[in-house]
């Protein structure tokens, strides 16, 4: 492989992930508007405070497998009115219920094991202090997602290698965008 095929390759995965994260922040978003409702109130209650913290609760584990899957089907709309080009993942690729809630779900769910470990290293919840620490909170949930692309949906694993370095990158500004518009 020559450095023009290599950086050809990464560029396609860069584009790759960031468009999938562009779902996945969408429905980011749509949950934050939910969970202003009283639709999820009785959700709204922490999975298990001694083992996760009070920030886990049972809503996220609900509400993101939902908005993603609206979401995933969203992009699936757009991507009939915008031609991307060969080399993209598309969304219409899958059935937008099976990669939207388990994209969702295993989204959420990654973060109890980091939690789980906090929890008893007497870390506070969204600790933003440390860096390393700030860093790895972001690394649970998209290393979990990106698992799950490499053995469920089969993706190459040089795109899995370019999103290890860039997942958690991409959910640090999404969870700063959240912030900034109040949906965090």
């Amino acid at each position: 492989m020559t450095n023009d095929q290599f950086f050809l390759i990464l560029l396609w995965d860069i584009l790759n992930i960031v468009w999938l994260a562009l779902g996945l922040f969408l429905a980011g978003i749509i949950e934050g508007f939910l969970w202003k409702t009283q639709w999820f109130a009785l959700a709204n209650q922490p999975i298990n405070k001694e083992l996760f913290g009070e920030n886990k609760r049972w809503r996220g584990l609900i509400t993101l497998p939902l908005t993603n899957t609206i979401s995933t089907f969203l992009f699936q709309l757009l991507e009939k009115f915008f031609p991307l080009g060969d080399n993209f993942i598309f969304f219409s690729n899958f059935n937008f219920i099976e990669y939207g809630l388990l994209v969702g779900f295993i989204f959420n769910l990654s973060e109890l094991p980091n939690s789980f470990v906090k929890r008893r290293l007497k870390i506070p919840p969204g600790d933003e202090s440390n860096r390393m620490i700030y860093f790895i909170d972001h690394m649970d949930s998209t290393y979990g997602v990106l698992i799950l692309y490499w053995l469920y949906f089969k993706f190459p694993f040089h795109f899995i290698a370019t999103g290890l370095i860039l997942a958690p990158i991409l959910f640090i500004g999404a969870t700063w965008v959240r912030k900034r518009i109040g949906l965090k």
